[in-house]
Parts: C-alpha cells; sequence; structure tokens
C-alpha cells in the first residue's frame, strides 16, 4: 500500500474514531434532547451542510454553524453536547463521497464535524447565563458567538492538520482562505444564539421562522460563491483574449502562475 494511502487510513481513523469516542462518552455525562425539535434541527444541518458551497478554492461554507449554535442553546446545559454531537455526525455521510467512494473524507469529515460541535456547544454550556429571560438575551447572544469561535477554530485546526499530516502536503494554499470564515462564524453564532433564546421564550411556533434565517444565511453564502465564480471566470476570459493576442505566447500566464507556485512551496511560503 502506498504511504499516502497509509496516512490517509490513519489520520481518517483517528479522526473518526475520535468522533465516536467522545460520542460515546457524551451518552454517559449527558442527556439526549427527546425532543420534537431535534429531528428538525438535525435535518437542517445535514441540508444546509450537503449544500455547502465553494467560497474559496476547495474550501466550502454553510450556515451549519449557526443551526448548531441555534440547537445547543435550544437544548441547554446537559443536552446540548449530546445533541448537536449526533446532528454533526448525520451531516458528515455524504452522498457523494459515498459515490465516488471517498473513504478518507467520510472519515475525517466525522470526527472533524463532531469534534468542532462538542467543542462549540460545550463552550456554550460554559457561558450560558443560568436562565434564558429577555433581561438576559444579550449574554446568551455573546455565549453563543464565543461557541461559534470555538467551533471555527477546531474546524480550521483539524482541516489543515489533516491535509498536512494524510497527504504529506505543507502547501495549505487551497485552505489558506479559511480564517476569512471566524467572522461570518462569529455573527452566524451571535444570531444563532439570538434565535435559540427566542424558540426557548416563545416555542416552537418560532421554528418555521428560524427556519427561514438558516435558509437566508444560505443564500447569502450562496451568492457569494457565485460572485466569486463570476470573477474568477472574467479573469481568465481576460487571460485568454490577451493571449488570443500572441498564439506564441498562449498559456504562458498559466505555466508562470503554476511554476511560481511550486517555487514558493519550495521556499515555505504557506500562500
Amino acid at each position: 500500500m502506498p504511504r499516502i494511502d497509509l496516512n490517509r487510513l490513519f489520520i481518517g481513523g483517528l479522526y473518526a474514531l475520535s468522533g465516536a469516542a467522545a460520542i460515546v462518552w457524551l451518552a454517559q455525562v449527558e442527556s439526549f434532547p427527546l425532543t420534537l425539535t431535534w429531528p428538525v434541527f438535525a435535518a437542517a444541518f445535514v441540508y444546509f451542510h450537503w449544500q455547502s458551497v465553494e467560497v474559496n478554492d476547495r474550501l466550502l461554507a454553510s450556515p451549519s454553524v449557526m443551526v448548531i449554535l441555534t440547537a445547543a442553546v435550544v437544548f441547554g446545559p446537559g443536552q446540548a453536547m449530546l445533541g448537536t454531537a449526533v446532528m454533526a455526525a448525520l451531516g458528515a455521510i455524504n452522498p457523494a463521497d459515498i459515490r465516488r467512494r471517498r473513504i478518507f473524507q467520510l472519515f475525517a469529515n466525522f470526527g472533524q464535524l463532531v469534534l468542532s460541535a462538542v467543542m462549540g456547544s460545550w463552550l456554550v454550556e460554559l457561558t450560558l447565563p443560568a436562565s434564558i429571560a429577555p433581561a438576559t438575551m444579550t449574554t446568551v447572544a455573546l455565549a453563543s458567538a464565543i461557541g461559534a469561535v470555538g467551533y471555527g477554530v477546531v474546524n480550521i485546526c483539524l482541516v489543515i492538520a489533516g491535509i498536512r499530516l494524510a497527504l504529506r502536503r505543507q502547501n495549505v494554499w487551497p485552505w489558506s482562505g479559511m480564517a476569512r470564515l471566524i467572522p461570518s462564524n462569529l455573527i452566524m453564532g451571535f444570531l444563532g444564539g439570538l434565535l435559540g433564546a427566542t424558540m426557548v421564550l416563545v416555542g416552537p411556533v418560532t421554528l418555521p421562522l428560524i427556519l427561514v434565517v438558516f435558509f437566508v444565511g444560505h443564500l447569502s453564502m450562496d451568492s457569494y460563491a457565485r460572485l466569486r465564480e463570476a470573477q474568477l471566470d472574467t479573469l481568465a476570459g481576460f487571460t485568454k483574449a490577451l493571449e488570443a493576442k500572441d498564439p506564441y505566447t498562449a498559456g504562458h500566464t498559466e505555466r508562470v502562475a503554476y511554476f511560481s507556485q511550486l517555487i514558493g512551496v519550495e521556499m515555505g511560503f504557506k500562500g
């Protein structure tokens, strides 16, 4: 078996075992949220995670973090970590990975999503006020924002570590823009806390409105992804138009960019 396959097997297995161990441990110390809202939040997380859009080269994003943090506030201490961890585990089972037999992605995503959800929900449980009331709405939102940052940091660290260790690649340029997701995670976490607190105060009648907000978050990311794609297509078309004027140098721009990247990797640049 090639070395790269052994690396993938080790990292994928390590991530998957870590995620599974976290769920097993949480099942001993927390209770599962046996409410009608859990299936709704789980379905929303799975849907939006499967509908993730590309916001940077091979960097996907979705409002799934807002779903996780909203659910964590609704479930509350003693149920949030276990409830959101199982939600994340379901989202990791992507039909596209199964069709393409991307076993490494399945295992790695399972551990990555579960551990990220556990970290985010743990921070929410840690900072959530004793009772949710109109006077504590700001505190709830801040607690959720802190949880979103924790979710994002763990997610970024696991992705970059997995790429470097599994693929033996120090060049993580395609994922170099991941830190840009932290501000958006912060905003979505803050909003998720407000949505969760509203549902606790008003009741399940607010669930349709919450789902609409989730969908609006998805549409905003989808619009950004389409704008980015249009910008790249415009630049590519402009380059082809220039090269058409001089067939001798056609493709020269792409070659220069490619070899410049190789030189940067050799010199230790991270992108």
